[in-house]
């Protein structure tokens, strides 16, 4: 090698070249995804190239895992028991969550969002939720995409397990069902991390019979993957301030930008990680940077772009009426009503768990107390408990972002999942509360036996009782059986609902509303024989005390398209009615359309 070479080489290992080229890759990044694309180039740019760029993260994240393990320290090995009841503990719980309830969406229409996204992830590499989708010739193109404003990292990964195994919509569910036991296992590593063997159990059992988080676990949401993820970077940030070197802050740092590509708010958790990094350069007495960490912040430049698109895109807000901001002061007052409600209810009304509510704030309030009395020295600090302080600092100022949040009443269906990050805090605040607890008082089998007592009386329960919109789910489930019983063939689907349920099963589907603006296309497609058939979904309100029923005025098709009644069923008050279109005479077509007489 010249001279030279050898000069440069020495030059780009030198912590301070390493420290100008992060600075010039952060600089870079805030240009490109915040100043120097405007809103139209940042959307396609997002959903052109954000599969690449989420697929490269995702490889060097592995990789850096690969490493990680090969140059693992060496941990506490499990105990007999430990070996036997953990993995029980872990498929009890598993075992409970499916089967507490069917898989089906959670979140109407959120998680049909997200499969689309997969949909267009998988077949075309596109970051983009379908409008409408047709087949062409055996394909079925999806078309009209969108950038949708849900962070992406959870479809892709369901768009991988479509390129190994197939495309199903099941795959959303399979994947979550994984995730579960997976993150009970992070659970019960950090919890024995932070208190032994009885903080990994606490840690489990506590978790376990949420039921919030065994309700993640039967949907096709991303929450499930967002608390996975937050354990595991929790972890990995623990693993770097124990020996701070290259592979374990590359681990820490992707695994970090994937996780702020999980939900929206994780974003805040970069700041939580900067923190961490900065305190294992402190303690370490040296700076270290490694190449996939000069290469975040390039990483991130999706993640802003999206979110510029967002910002300018108000109709992505989906705000409710009266409302023309996201985030205000005015929601306040009524979303901790909500989380006062949320977390403190006794009824099987929620997803929630009381005894972690009640036992984890106490520990939360305790911790508190103790870090101001004792104000341990950061130099010294236990790894793990300094990492947890640094993430459940991010979990706090998460919580109290979303306070101001104009749909953050967690006493709201919808809405409950936003809790599952601070649940998280609380239970690993209670593992160290009962560890000390244990100490003093050997109440380890008092504690494990009221925490399954618990489980076995309420959560279990508790887990397949969920205010969440049964009726929407168990509606638009009734509405696919029905369709799957009839003969195989094309049909288009006109629905009063979203058309997203139809086209991830690759069916076409318009809105009623759009129906009768294209009336004339319906028409032609109707007597050209482009489908088999065409359905009509459709609802009636009670008009009387005598069960008299009318229909919606929002889904009235013209006088002129006439339908054949198929199949009709009651849900709450309301009757759901799926009809074929027989016929669309020309009078329903507007005047300038109308096909006049019949052979002119």
């Amino acid at each position: 090698m010249s001279p030279l070479l050898q000069s440069l080489v020495r030059l780009r290992d030198r912590p301070e070249a390493r420290l100008v080229l992060f600075g010039l890759a952060a600089l870079a990044a805030v240009w490109l995804g915040f100043i120097g694309l405007s809103v139209g180039t940042a959307d396609q740019v997002v959903k052109r190239g954000g599969y690449y760029v989420m697929l490269l993260t995702l490889a060097l994240w592995v990789l850096a895992l690969v490493r990680l393990w090969r140059t693992r320290l060496p941990a506490v090995p499990l105990s007999r028991r430990e070996k036997i009841f953990a993995p029980l503990a872990l498929a009890l719980f598993t075992l409970m969550a499916l089967t507490a309830e069917p898989f089906r969406s959670k979140i109407l229409f959120d998680e049909f969002v997200l499969q689309a996204t997969a949909f267009n992830m998988h077949f075309f590499r596109d970051v983009a939720t379908m409008v409408r989708g047709y087949d062409i010739l055996g394909v079925f193109l999806s078309t009209d995409n969108y950038l949708d404003k849900r962070p992406y990292f959870f479809p892709f990964l369901v768009s991988l397990v479509h390129d190994f195994t197939g495309y199903r919509v099941a795959n959303a569910f399979a994947l979550n069902a994984v995730l579960l036991p997976v993150s009970l296992g992070l659970a019960f590593y950090q919890g024995r991390r932070l208190a032994g063997r009885l903080g990994g159990f606490v840690a489990v059992l506590l978790l376990g019979s949420l039921p919030l988080l065994a309700q993640s676990a039967t949907g096709s949401g991303m929450e499930l993957l967002n608390v996975c993820l937050l354990l595991g970077v929790t972890a990995l940030a623990a693993a770097w301030l124990r020996q701070p070197d290259e592979t374990r802050l590359s681990a820490l740092v992707l695994g970090t930008v994937l996780l702020a590509q999980t939900r929206y708010e994780s974003a805040l958790y970069a700041a939580a990680a900067a923190a961490v990094i900065a305190l294992g350069w402190w303690r370490g007495r040296r700076i270290v940077l490694s190449w996939p960490a000069i290469l975040a912040p390039l990483l991130l430049i999706p993640c802003a772009l999206q979110n510029k698109v967002l910002a300018h895109t108000p109709v992505l807000w989906e705000l409710k009426e009266h409302q023309d901001s996201r985030f205000s002061t005015a929601y306040l007052d009524g979303n901790l009503r909500g989380a006062a409600h949320f977390f403190f209810n006794l009824t099987p009304a929620f997803a929630n768990s009381a005894l972690l509510s009640v036992l984890g704030l106490g520990a939360l309030l305790w911790v508190a107390w103790r870090l101001l009395r004792t104000r341990p020295a950061l130099r010294t600090a236990d790894p793990d408990r300094l990492a947890l302080f640094c993430f459940g600092l991010g979990t706090v100022a998460n919580t109290v972002l979303i306070m101001f949040y104009y749909w953050s009443k967690l006493d709201d269906p919808i809405a409950s999942r936003f809790a599952l990050p601070f649940y998280l805090l609380l239970a690993f605040a209670a593992v160290l509360l009962v560890a000390r607890l244990h100490r003093r008082f050997r109440l380890a089998p008092v504690v494990l036996a009221a925490l399954g007592l618990y489980t076995v009386g309420f959560s279990a329960a508790q887990m397949g009782y969920h205010l969440y919109s049964h009726l929407g789910t168990d509606e638009l489930s009734w509405e696919s059986r029905v369709v799957a019983a009839r003969p195989p063939g094309p049909r288009l689907v006109i629905t009063n609902k979203s058309t997203l349920p139809w086209l991830i099963e690759k069916i076409p589907s318009i809105l009623v509303s759009r129906a009768r603006l294209v009336a004339d296309r319906v028409q032609a497609q109707l007597r050209a024989h482009t489908f088999t058939e065409i359905l009509v979904v459709q609802s009636l309100r009670p008009t009387t005390a005598d069960g008299d029923h009318q229909l919606l005025p929002e889904d009235k098709l013209p006088a002129g398209f006439h339908l054949q009644l198929l199949a009709e069923k009651r849900f709450g008050t309301k009757l759901t009615r799926i009809s074929r279109l027989v016929a669309v005479d020309d009078s329903a077509l507007p005047p300038a359309k109308s096909a006049g007489p019949a052979g002119g």
